[in-house]
């Protein structure tokens, strides 16, 4: 009979199409994994891959394989859920992904205050600004802005706010302070890259009437946290969630423009896939987010 770590190497192999790459995620390396794999086929006397220089592709075999296989290991999770859940255990491993500039600055730190509370939870989380696969990178969570349109995902809403257009003080001092947004073309803009194109429309709104204003970048990048940097150290106006912005601008570093034309707020929201019923480690995660999410915005209310 084959081990249970192999089967969960060929899972992995067979999301990320790579043997190195499913590897490493299972602290292997290369040449171990590569091992494991075909003693797992020799073990089923089939071939599971079809391999290339490129990328791993399942056979048809391997394709009934893999499916079978994720079957059993939810079913072996589940098992070990309902124990933990049971017992009221927060312990094993709680994978989340997070936008850069908020996980970064703010949840990381709550988080941290999680795994203080829950000493034998093990943590793991990955920064990125665009939506995360939670499959190819094996999440459990990820924080997310925005409506999402996958149906597969299940959410839980954590709060409500709005994006704002902030400028330090400095900047403002020495350019001048717009006052509607159609001016942001006489200025220095720092823009968000999310994954394949700039966000290079910011919405706004007139008696409740949305509207976007084009903007051209003068600096990009595809990580949040490296805007609101640029932005702390007045190199342009950037485009933020409020979540993100608060405290500085609470604290004076940043200040809101165009306060008055505000676009609708924008929901907060952790998304997990769907299952019979989250563990009790993410339940518990969820729940100790959304009570630190309300205090923050108690702390630093939107701007109306």
């Amino acid at each position: 009979m084959y081990h249970l770590n192999d089967l969960k190497l060929a899972i992995r192999i067979a999301d990320l199409h790579s043997v190195s790459a499913a590897g490493r995620e299972l602290a292997m390396t290369p040449a171990a994994a590569s091992a494991a794999l075909q003693r797992l086929e020799k073990k089923l006397d089939c071939v599971l891959f079809a391999r290339s220089t490129r990328k791993m592709t399942l056979t048809e075999e391997g394709q009934l394989f893999i499916e079978s296989g994720r079957k059993a290991i939810q079913l072996l999770e589940g098992a070990n859920n309902a124990l933990a859940d049971n017992r009221g255990e927060l312990k094993g491993e709680l994978r989340i992904s997070l936008p850069s500039d908020l996980g970064r600055n703010i949840v990381r730190k709550w988080l941290d205050e999680f795994c203080h509370l829950a000493p034998q939870l093990k943590i793991t989380l990955y920064f990125a600004d665009q939506m995360t696969d939670l499959i190819g990178q094996n999440v459990h969570l990820a924080l997310r802005y925005g409506q999402l349109e996958d149906s597969n995902l299940m959410r839980r809403q954590l709060a409500m706010m709005p994006r704002v257009a902030v400028a330090s003080p400095e900047y403002l001092k020495i350019h001048g302070q717009p006052t509607h947004p159609r001016e942001l073309s006489q200025h220095q803009v720092l823009v968000l890259n999310r994954g394949v194109e700039p966000w290079q429309k910011w919405r706004f709104s007139h008696k409740s009437k949305q509207y976007e204003v084009a903007v051209i970048a003068n600096k990009s990048c595809n990580d949040g946290a490296v805007i609101k940097d640029w932005t702390l150290a007045g190199q342009g106006i950037a485009y933020k969630s409020w979540f993100d912005v608060a405290k500085e601008v609470n604290q004076g570093e940043l200040v809101v423009l165009f306060a008055d034309q505000l676009a609708e707020q924008i929901p907060l929201q952790l998304v997990y896939l769907q299952s019979d019923y989250p563990s009790h480690k993410v339940r518990s995660a969820i729940d100790f987010l959304k009570q630190k999410s309300q205090s923050y915005l108690e702390q630093y209310p939107c701007p109306s």
